[in-house]
Order: structure tokens, then C-alpha cells, then sequence
């Protein structure tokens, strides 16, 4: 418990909540612009997260993502970008020892989402003015992650802002001195607002995904193996979903696609790929809503809730071994549905 204890006061001094409000601080957010309709901001100390993500709508910019730039201390959910790593959801000790794992028979604490969205990333490359213009950031193992984690690794993320689109490219290096396979599951908790364009009621924005699975949570939000058909694969409301409660989906190996409908006209497709998948089952869109409060998280993930511990949605990735995971998030114009992922070089 005194490990646990220092490894969490560990990352909570390395990624100390910025308390300023929006505009001050700003030193401390990077800004990419493609000079016509997009603007992202990304925030290192903050997770390396997407902190702001504006679309030029109708000659107007609108932020998509909920509270944008704001890490003032507030009730309710923070919003964002944050990611997901290495477990998504909980994390339930099989032997009773609480939130966390086992690896060859000893506990170790995990937080519900892991440990990265806490942590502070260093800054490998701001090119604003660059065509693409990009971000790379940094998380590697350390003394605290080792305790909650007992694998050394480096987490990169890069954010590449084109003409239509942001790509969110992670690459996870495990070392080579690791002496087993390093298990995780990944996610992104992108929060978009409920309206995108404001005019209308949260309720009445629409989304659509072909996945043909829901995977059901227990009562302890954990997954345990029962899948049923989904509900959701025609295009639906939000008002459909239920408030505060994760639905889950998947059952489709390979990309995954969600696309968000504004009542606006707006539209934003989210797509993600990775270099090597998960056996199944592995949720692929991890849905939660507030339509009172205003916003609606399409989360991609790859993985199950306390995949840790019962393997399911688990990547294994070996000693010296690279993985990539890319998202594209597309905001486009007009009424018409357009598949819009395609494959860049890295």
C-alpha cells in the first residue's frame, strides 16, 4: 500500500491540474492551424490531450469539444480529449484486493482509465507553421509508472493537422529489456459538444455506426463476456442513448467508423485503425452521453472493461516490439455521408 501510495503521488506531482482559468497559461497549450478551417490545441501537461478542436462553419468558428481549454476546477464531467491507457474502464483484482490487476500473482493498482491522462508529456516537436503542421509528445516509464505498471515503455503521441482533417497518431515502443509481454488497452475519451453548432436541443444531434454487437456491463461495470445484438445500428438520436451510462459496441474486426450528425448540417466522422488488433471481443466505440449537460463522448477504444484482468480486448505487445494506433477526426459540411479515412505515411 506505501508503493501504491508514492507511485500515486508520483503522477499527481507531475501532472498537477492547471487551475487557471482559459486564457491564462496559454504559454503552456500548443496551436496548430491548417489557415482555413481547422484549429487544434493540445495540452502537455495535461496528458499530451487534444484540449480544443474549432471548425469555420457558415464564415463562424465553432469549438466541437467540450470545455475547451478550460481546466478551471468545475463540478461534472472535464471534457476533452483524454487517453485512455493501459486499461479502459475499470480495473477489478479478481482476489479481492480492489481496483487493479495481477501479473504472475501480485496486485497492482490501476486507475479507471490508467494512468496516462494524468501524467505530464514532454514536448518532441511543435511545427505550427508546417504543411502538415504537427505535435509530438512524449510519455516514458518511470519510477511511478513501474509501480502501477511494471513495464518500461515510450508512449508517443503525434497530432497532424491537414486540410480536412486532425489525424491523432499514437506509437507505444515496449523495451527491449522487458522480460514478458506487455498486456493494455487503449481508448480516447473525446468529448464532443451537444449541439455542435448551438440552435438546437443536445437530444436531436444523431450518430451512426454499422457495429452489430453491444457488449453489456455488469453491475460492478466490469465486462464479462455477454455480448447481444445492437440496438444502435441504424442512425439514432442521442436522446436515445441513456444518460451517463456507457454503451458499448463492436463485433467488426478492423477500422471503425462513427460519424457524429449536427441538426446543423455538421457533420464529424471518427475513424481508428491500428497496426495490430486485439482478439475479439473488442469494443471499437465506447458511447456516453449527457444530453442535460450537453455532451456526447463517441470514445474509440480498443479493449474491455477490466481487460487486465480477464484478457478479453487485451494487446500483448513483446519485448522490443512497435504499435501504432491512428484517429482521424473529420468535421465536413452538408447533408451528404462521405467516407473520408484513408491511409497517410507517418
Amino acid at each position: 500500500m506505501i508503493r501504491v501510495a508514492l507511485a500515486l503521488s508520483l503522477l499527481a506531482g507531475c501532472a498537477q491540474a492547471d487551475s487557471s482559468p482559459q486564457a491564462e497559461g496559454a504559454s503552456e497549450l500548443l496551436h496548430l492551424d491548417n489557415g482555413a478551417t481547422l484549429r487544434a490545441v493540445i495540452a502537455p501537461r495535461h496528458g499530451g490531450e487534444l484540449a480544443g478542436l474549432a471548425f469555420r462553419f457558415d464564415d463562424a468558428w465553432h469549438e466541437l469539444i467540450y470545455r475547451a481549454r478550460d481546466y478551471t476546477e468545475a463540478p461534472g464531467w472535464r471534457g476533452k480529449a483524454p487517453l485512455l491507457w493501459p486499461a479502459v474502464g475499470v480495473s477489478l483484482d479478481p482476489e479481492g484486493e480492489g481496483r487493479g490487476y495481477r501479473i504472475e500473482g501480485r496486485h497492482h493498482s490501476m486507475p479507471p482509465h490508467g494512468f496516462a491522462r494524468d501524467r505530464a508529456w514532454r514536448v518532441l516537436r511543435h511545427e505550427p507553421a508546417a504543411e502538415p503542421g504537427r505535435a509530438v509528445l512524449a510519455l516514458a516509464s518511470d519510477e511511478a509508472t513501474r509501480v502501477l505498471y511494471p513495464f518500461d515503455f515510450e508512449l508517443q503521441v503525434e497530432y497532424r493537422l491537414t486540410a480536412d482533417r486532425l489525424t491523432i497518431e499514437y506509437r507505444l515502443s515496449a523495451a527491449a529489456a522487458n522480460t514478458a509481454p506487455m498486456p493494455f488497452c487503449i481508448g480516447n475519451h473525446i468529448t464532443f459538444k451537444a449541439p455542435l453548432i448551438p440552435g438546437s436541443a443536445a437530444g436531436e444531434v444523431r450518430f451512426h455506426t454499422g457495429l452489430p454487437e453491444q457488449f453489456l456491463r455488469e453491475d460492478d461495470r466490469s465486462f464479462a463476456g455477454r455480448v447481444a445484438p445492437s440496438p444502435f445500428r441504424a442512425e439514432q438520436p442521442l436522446s436515445a442513448l441513456p444518460r451517463r451510462s456507457a454503451v458499448s459496441l463492436g463485433g467488426r474486426p478492423g477500422p471503425a467508423e462513427l460519424t457524429v450528425i449536427d441538426p446543423s448540417g455538421l457533420r464529424v466522422v471518427l475513424r481508428h485503425a491500428a497496426s495490430a488488433e486485439p482478439a475479439e471481443p473488442a469494443i471499437r466505440f465506447n458511447l456516453w452521453a449527457d444530453t442535460v449537460e450537453g455532451f456526447f463522448s463517441p470514445e474509440p477504444w480498443l479493449g474491455t472493461q477490466n481487460g487486465l484482468n480477464t484478457g478479453a480486448g487485451l494487446i500483448r505487445l513483446e519485448p522490443g516490439e512497435r504499435w501504432t494506433w491512428r484517429i482521424e477526426v473529420v468535421p465536413t459540411a452538408g447533408s451528404e455521408f462521405v467516407s473520408t479515412y484513408h491511409e497517410e505515411s507517418s
